[in-house]
């Protein structure tokens, strides 16, 4: 199979509505271009850093590492349940070419008015690392940045949205399958299936730990950056079966991905503690749709066949997230609640808070987009879930038809030039007012 070039953007469904309960602080993906320049307008007065606290019962989940005296603990309003936005930039560069501090203003000053104090951003392997391993800074084939010039970006993101109170969660923005080569470095090859995906990090001991190393260099980076409230260390873990006959890898020693993956979120949560002691979560998948043999829409209960409520995974996170979207089926969706149910209330039951980080509704619209997100925060409503990012906010593409521009898909901006919502996204603020009454 030829590799896509990395200048193609490639499909990823994700949206998220955030309501975060007690945190006081708080694939349609694309790929890369050459970009250019813009302005650099002036900027708000500076709040204080506040420490984020998740109080949704049973348990107050507080950062564990206070050596960060720009999150020292605050006690949070039980009561307030935030919402938050997946911010996405063009390209994935979070650079002034494309989202320029006027856009930002724009953007979170907006967020700010309504309500919304948390946004996530979502940081691909491809921009922190180049093609070659242990490249940390340079440009790619199409003239792109990565490295250490693309998190001067990122850092600069947090520090504009934390003028303005809004609390940023870091993601390691992970893709596993055929649909990882775009945003996966050259240099990480599979020994399974000899593709250039990022399940190669769990099936080989050398792509394992040139993964860690990047995810030390960039936590280095933005260790102790004020605005941080959380580092979300993989997105969407799955290794497609449990057994060697579900396609599973076994390593020489017996180990399953299963196994490789959970000593990699006890390792990558350490490095976190470690370097910035900020709350860590992993982004997990919840319940999938597909279609069985027969042609019949079916669901696949990942998170609970995949980790079986493993301890280990409890243990590594301060809070676990589910990207959960409402099925397309509407005949599927009553047992997608049920399912969905199991796994939020199994992770409280492990003294955990529960986050949703993606929900949304991938259609042009926006009623339609609308009535989804509703129907998402109202089944969130009766289970102990401490919040939910919606999937997501672009502003800053002009150019028509494509991922990120205005009114589009999951997009919950309506007019990029402008900066006006969809009404989506008027649901989700007013949420806020629902649950702060």
């Amino acid at each position: 199979m030829i590799k896509p070039s990395k200048t193609f953007y490639i499909t990823t469904p994700i949206i998220i509505i955030l309501l975060l309960a007690s945190f006081l602080n708080t694939e349609n993906k694309q790929p890369t271009t050459n970009p250019q320049q813009t302005t650099n307008p002036q900027q708000t007065t500076k709040n204080q850093d506040i420490t984020i606290t998740i109080t949704t019962p049973p348990n107050n989940i507080t950062n564990k590492n206070s050596n960060d005296k720009t999150n020292s603990t605050q006690p949070s309003n039980e009561n307030k349940l935030q919402v938050g936005i997946n911010y996405l930039s063009k390209y994935h560069l979070y650079s002034s070419e494309y989202t320029n501090d006027a856009i930002l203003e724009r953007d979170f000053s907006k967020f700010n008015r309504d309500g919304i104090n948390i946004i996530n951003l979502s940081l691909y392997w491809y921009r922190l690392e180049g093609n070659t391993k242990g490249s940390y800074n340079g440009t790619l084939p199409d003239g792109s940045i990565y490295g250490d010039t693309f998190l001067a970006n990122v850092k600069h993101i947090i520090t504009i949205a934390n003028q303005y109170d809004i609390k940023v969660m870091i993601t390691f923005q992970t893709l596993w399958g055929e649909d990882s080569t775009w945003c996966t470095p050259d240099y990480v090859i599979d020994p399974v299936s000899g593709n250039n995906i990022g399940l190669a990090i769990v099936r080989s001991t050398e792509m394992k730990q040139a993964f860690v190393n990047m995810i030390k260099h960039t936590t280095s980076y933005l260790a102790n950056t004020p605005g941080i409230w959380a580092w979300a260390i993989l997105n969407e873990p799955w290794y497609w079966g449990r057994n060697a006959t579900e396609h599973d890898f076994v390593t020489n020693n017996r180990q399953t991905q299963k196994e490789n993956f959970l000593t990699l979120f006890q390792e990558l949560s350490n490095i976190i503690k470690t370097q910035d002691g900020r709350l860590v979560t992993i982004r997990f998948c919840n319940v999938k749709p597909y279609y069985d043999e027969y042609g019949t829409p079916a669901l696949k209960n990942i998170f609970r066949e995949d980790w079986e409520f493993d301890n280990r995974l409890f243990n590594s996170t301060d809070f676990i997230s589910f990207s959960a979207y409402l099925p397309d089926e509407q005949l599927l969706i009553p047992l997608w609640k049920n399912m969905t149910t199991t796994n939020i209330n199994t992770s409280h039951e492990h003294n955990k808070t529960i986050g949703i980080s993606e929900i949304g509704c991938d259609n042009n619209d926006s009623n339609i987009q609308a009535a989804c997100i509703q129907e998402s925060i109202q089944f969130y409503q009766t289970l102990p879930v401490g919040f939910c990012l919606a999937w997501y906010w672009q502003s800053d593409n002009t150019t028509p038809d494509t991922f990120g521009y205005g009114g589009l898909g999951y997009n919950l901006c309506a007019d990029t030039k402008t900066g006006d919502a969809r009404s989506a996204y008027n649901v989700l603020i007013a949420s806020i007012t629902q649950f702060l009454t």
